[in-house]
């Protein structure tokens, strides 16, 4: 038995000796007894080319994950689809969504019969409050409910053909940072009210002269758009929202005629009334009630300087008895 038990000892010890070597000889390491579930796998599958399939495969799903991301970036931009819709669907719910409107901030330049005004104005529909600038005047428009107060510098109540007249001067000192409440039988009401009426102001965005087509995306004060351009532009350009409502956010009658923003809308802003000791009714300085702020006895009123004017003042054509553009087509 003894002599048994010592064969097989030294048998096994042969046995392991053996493969020890030869797993070392292999790796050109000291002899180490390496067990068999840890020799190395066979080399990955490979090609014709002799390229290992995992690398080939790993471009295709690299190329599938951007496509992904691209595709996912892209309705992010325009999450309600209303860029792919035709021109004509998409004035029409930019024209309901300017009609829901409660309120909005307008800020831009805006020319008409080659004067230009500069305009900073929050508008809602029971007020508005902000500031006009036309040749070196600055007027300052207040409309709470249906009144309108103005208040300007003393250049309103000068003479517009640049006389010195006594009369003026004397008005200027007394009114200076004074509101005018405009009665509203004034000429000086109908010019300058339009620049404080919320819905008939928006209505005017819509003055498109030409066949209408898609002309890109623009970021308008971090918002993405859509451009709608008539006639190559020269027609007027829109701006549409296309993130939430399709609110109209950047307007321009056509070259050269300058360009409105229309942004925060539906925020409520305060109007209250200005103290008694702040208001002067004109019409009560004189018995004779003196012509309206920037003109005098012997001029004409200027032309309408609200963007809701007649054609007159209209640097983009005429409307319709409808108030419609007369000629605007869509693509």
């Amino acid at each position: 038995m003894l002599t048994t038990t010592r064969t097989a000892t030294r048998t096994a010890t042969r046995g392991a000796t053996r493969t020890a070597t030869r797993t070392a000889t292999r790796g050109g390491h000291a002899p180490t007894y390496v067990p068999a579930t840890c020799r190395r796998l066979p080399p990955p599958a490979s090609d014709a080319r002799g390229e290992p399939l995992r690398r080939r495969l790993r471009a295709p799903v690299v190329l599938v994950l951007l496509l992904w991301m691209l595709v996912s970036a892209c309705s992010s931009d325009d999450p309600t689809g209303l860029a792919g819709e035709p021109t004509d669907t998409i004035l029409e719910q930019t024209r309901t969504a300017a009609k829901n409107a409660t309120s909005v901030h307008i800020t831009g330049t805006w020319v008409t019969q080659k004067v230009e005004y500069q305009i900073d104005m929050r508008i809602k529909a029971d007020g508005a409050s902000g500031e006009i600038v036309s040749t070196g005047t600055r007027v300052q428009l207040l409309r709470v409910g249906v009144d309108l107060f103005v208040r300007g510098d003393e250049s309103l109540y000068q003479p517009r053909d640049g006389r010195q007249d006594p009369d003026a001067v004397a008005s200027a000192e007394v009114l200076r940072d004074k509101f005018i409440k405009v009665p509203p039988d004034d000429p000086a009401f109908a010019r300058l009210s339009g620049f404080t009426q919320l819905h008939p102001l928006l209505d005017e965005l819509f003055r498109l002269e030409g066949k209408v087509k898609k002309d890109g995306r623009k970021n308008v004060r971090g918002v993405e758009t859509l451009a709608l351009a008539a006639n190559k532009g020269r027609g007027g350009e829109l701006y549409v929202s296309l993130g939430g409502k399709p609110y109209p956010m950047r307007y321009s009658p056509g070259p050269n005629a300058g360009r409105l923003d229309f942004y925060e809308y539906d925020t409520d802003f305060p109007v209250e009334v200005p103290r008694g000791d702040q208001v002067v009714d004109y019409g009560s300085l004189n018995p004779a009630q003196p012509p309206a702020p920037g003109t005098d006895a012997h001029q004409s009123p200027p032309p309408s300087s609200s963007p809701t004017g007649g054609s007159s003042g209209s640097p983009s054509g005429s409307k319709s008895p409808s108030g419609q553009p007369t000629s605007t087509r869509s693509s």
